[in-house]
């Protein structure tokens, strides 16, 4: 799969109100009631698209851990306070599940289109699907976005969010433009692989990675990282729920082959090889 165009979209907790102007400016499409999740997709996809001629079998994969995680919290807030009163667009911005349509109509795209969530692997897994999609011709082109808003804004949630890190939570909408054509690519992923232990993987990495990212949990795993050579390992200081689109964007800024590894809280890994 080659890479034709890339946006990145990593801010500290804004108002949406600030994304809807940002989207304002570039589309006609109408989210002013929408969630700032379903804006941040929408922003990120039109960004990342915008010098692109689209062709009709497009698929477009939407990747979240999280979806519309600070409407959902605003809605359990107000469902528990008294004589408060829940508004039909409280119900509606809580669907993760329209975010793809809004990228699709916001494109006037007509090929298929579908979020994805898998915890802590939900970019790797959407893109090992798109890869295997590309493959058997359902589709020609692949869009493909990693979108989660900064969970600043839900009191307390280092309690039910597992950290390898402690980093700051932010918005993100990062996003992947591909196709089969080599021709005027920005790199190519090579490979995706999944591993069910450190050991298998480690027999599988090459010495010759130019550079190497790691997601939190990978970071953190001492059987993986002191085996590497620390002068390859890519010092990563963003940081959002689709971690995994971040990091793939991090090792294009490289020239030469890279790895990508991804480790969940289960210890399941998934690497993705990336030559620039």
């Amino acid at each position: 799969m080659y890479i034709h165009s890339t946006y990145k979209l990593i801010n500290s907790s804004k108002a949406v109100k600030e994304y809807r102007k940002e989207l304002k400016e570039i589309s006609k499409i109408n989210l002013r009631r929408s969630s700032k999740f379903n804006i941040l997709a929408v922003l990120g996809a039109l960004r990342a698209t915008k010098e692109i001629k689209l062709r009709e079998n497009l698929g477009i994969y939407v990747a979240s851990e999280y979806g519309p995680i600070n409407d959902v919290y605003k809605l359990l807030q107000t469902i528990n306070e008294e004589n408060n009163i829940v508004m039909p667009f409280d119900f509606l911005n809580v669907n993760s599940n329209n975010v793809s349509f809004y990228v699709s109509q916001a494109l006037n795209a007509k090929g298929k289109n579908m979020l994805l969530t898998s915890q802590y692997l939900s970019f790797e897994k959407s893109l090992q699907l798109a890869q295997f999609e590309l493959e058997i011709d359902e589709i020609s082109d692949i869009l493909i976005g990693g979108v989660d808003e900064s969970l600043e804004e839900v009191k307390d949630y280092e309690k039910y969010v597992n950290f390898a890190n402690n980093q700051t939570s932010q918005d993100g909408s990062c996003w992947l433009y591909l196709n089969n054509d080599s021709s005027n690519s920005l790199g190519e992923i090579t490979n995706i692989q999944e591993f069910s232990s450190s050991e298998e993987l480690l027999k599988n990495i090459k010495s010759t990675y130019s550079k190497i990212a790691l997601n939190q949990f990978a970071l953190n795993d001492e059987n993986i990282v002191l085996k590497l050579d620390n002068n390859k390992i890519i010092d990563s200081k963003d940081f959002f729920g689709s971690e995994g689109a971040l990091r793939i964007l991090d090792l294009l800024e490289y020239k030469g082959e890279h790895l990508y590894i991804a480790k969940d809280i289960n210890n399941n890994y998934i690497t993705i090889e990336l030559k620039v």
